[in-house]
């Protein structure tokens, strides 16, 4: 080619390049759309962005559980809490909306309310018999159903993720029980359901997520006016198992995580820890120091042989059910001297904290730095109320705060705050003469001593403060599950379009190129 007909050809080439930008056009003038699918957790205000799932989302987008949000739209999630002690469903609705100033910019989801429905037991007690899930699950669909317009029922997803009580039986078992439940919320005409997503096992670490997140939902610590206070770290302590979880303190951002019991979650740059300790809940526990069985072994149906534990009281003649398992438990004959009673004492004591070493409970960072205030939830709430109201040790300072969450929209909790110290005084004082009486409280000198023996093991210093809220029901993993539900089909459809976006951006690229060597020929 000669250098005349060279630029030429170059000049030629260099005109028709200005016809390219049309797929930038197309992605441009889509935008708007995609900017309208992002979604933020907060009270009215933007600031929170995608929080990472730990194990595998629930895929609402790809399951077709995802529909468009339009402006001011409602948006209803109805998860079922399978716990150890009962299945309760929570009716979650959220109020989407966008900023005046900004109508197509990121959504926005407040929380309006939540409903809350139960039935017992918990499905691990139909272990042996799973089709009897069904009825329980069809009873909490329907009244879950009287409170969702009949119009948004075919939009409003359901989910089940099964907890402690569950992880607690061999694999055949979840899956058979599993399996019935998702058959029916496939076959129920209620709500809408994913396929293989609709019932689950929750993880542990999954579980210490979900209640951090609505935790510090809760307490406004995710708002834009919040974002320079630091999150609060977050212990539950369940029947079956204890959580974990807190934002990486200072240093630790390298720390190694265990595979089988942490994991990370990034939430506007943060990262947490988040860790579950089967064992540790208030019931299991009590198996467990009764010597029903130890850390391997399952156990379950109903036993004609009576336990006894020093830890309860001597008098004291119990019916005690967990899940599958109906025992008779009694307390051993103790006299009344202060040798023995001192000994009691130290026997619970060592057998909480060799409870506690078992289950290989080990230092967090997140809550022995400092002089930390643990935020705590579902049982430990009740200890520390009990403890409050009954002075095991007079002069114990608790402190009770009646509104320590915002009020509106996110509803009222309550409080009860204590030092690590004075829990294990108390503890010791409950073990001293246990109540032998009602429900839940004759074992609470088994709760009281693992709780501050899993305090210690923690590295919670006996100053430090530990926070029990309570009075809410949205102080649970399932407002930080439908929180997370819903930013993930938001992330998924905003990633469609991006795709689709892109696709067809490459598509005209395609076109065009293959027109200029034509157009270039023609000159």
């Amino acid at each position: 080619m000669t250098p005349k007909a060279a630029r030429k050809s170059s000049r030629s080439y260099r005109v028709q390049r200005p016809h390219q930008p049309h797929s930038l056009l197309l992605l441009l003038l889509l935008m708007p759309r995609l900017r309208a699918q992002n979604a933020v957790i907060s009270d009215g205000l933007e600031s929170v962005q995608d929080l990472a799932a730990i194990e595998n989302p629930i895929d609402l987008y790809h399951s077709g559980c995802h529909r468009a949000v339009d402006k001011n739209d409602t948006l209803r999630f109805l998860v079922l809490d399978a716990g150890s002690t009962g299945t309760r469903a929570a009716l979650h609705e959220f109020f989407v909306e966008r900023t005046p100033k900004s109508p197509n910019g990121p959504l926005k989801l407040r929380h309006l309310r939540l409903r809350r429905y139960r039935r017992k037991p918990g499905l691990s007690a139909f272990q042996h018999f799973p089709d009897r899930s069904r009825d329980q699950v069809n009873a909490l669909l329907a009244a879950a159903a009287a409170d969702v317009p009949e119009p948004q029922r075919a939009v409003t997803c359901v989910a089940l993720r099964a907890t402690a009580g569950l992880r607690l039986l061999d694999s055949g078992s979840r899956r058979r029980i599993l399996r019935v439940v998702r058959d029916t919320l496939a076959t129920s005409a209620a709500f809408l359901a994913p396929d293989i997503d609709s019932a689950k096992l929750l993880s542990g670490p999954e579980e210490a997520k979900f209640a951090w997140l609505s935790v510090n939902y809760m307490l406004g610590k995710l708002d834009e006016a919040n974002t320079i206070s630091e999150t609060v770290p977050v212990l539950e302590l369940g029947g079956g198992s204890a959580q974990v979880a807190y934002e990486y303190p200072d240093g630790e951002l390298s720390a190694p995580l265990d595979r089988a019991s942490s994991s990370k979650a990034t939430l506007t740059g943060r990262r947490i820890r988040a860790r579950s300790y089967l064992g540790l809940g208030v019931r299991e526990s009590v198996l467990r120091f009764v010597g029903y069985r130890n850390g391997k072994s399952a156990g379950t149906g109903v036993s004609k042989k009576a336990y006894n534990s020093s830890c309860i009281a001597a008098n004291a003649s119990l019916n005690f059910s967990f899940g599958s398992v109906t025992l008779q438990l009694e307390g051993n004959q103790r006299d009344n001297s202060s040798g023995s009673t001192a000994a009691t004492v130290k026997k619970c004591f060592a057998q909480a904290k060799d409870l506690v070493q078992q289950v290989k409970v080990r230092t967090e960072p997140g809550i022995a730095k400092g002089e930390k205030t643990v935020y705590a939830i579902s049982s430990i709430y009740y200890l520390v109320k009990y403890l409050k109201k009954s002075s095991p040790v007079p002069g114990t300072r608790v402190t009770y705060s009646d509104s320590v969450c915002p009020s509106e929209p996110r509803g009222d909790c309550k409080a009860y705050s204590i030092s690590a110290g004075d829990i294990a005084d108390n503890a010791a004082a409950v073990c001293r003469n246990p109540p032998d009486q009602g429900p839940y409280t004759p074992y609470y000198c088994i709760n009281l001593s693992v709780l501050s023996a899993m305090l210690e093991q923690m590295g919670l210093p006996d100053s430090g403060t530990v926070t029990a809220l309570g009075g809410s029901d949205n102080l649970g993993w399932t407002l930080g599950f439908s929180l997370d539900a819903l930013l993930q089909s938001a992330a998924a459809s905003a990633a469609t379009l991006t795709a689709k976006a892109t696709a067809a951006a490459v598509s005209m690229a395609t076109v065009l190129s293959m027109l200029v060597p034509a157009r270039i020929a023609q000159l």
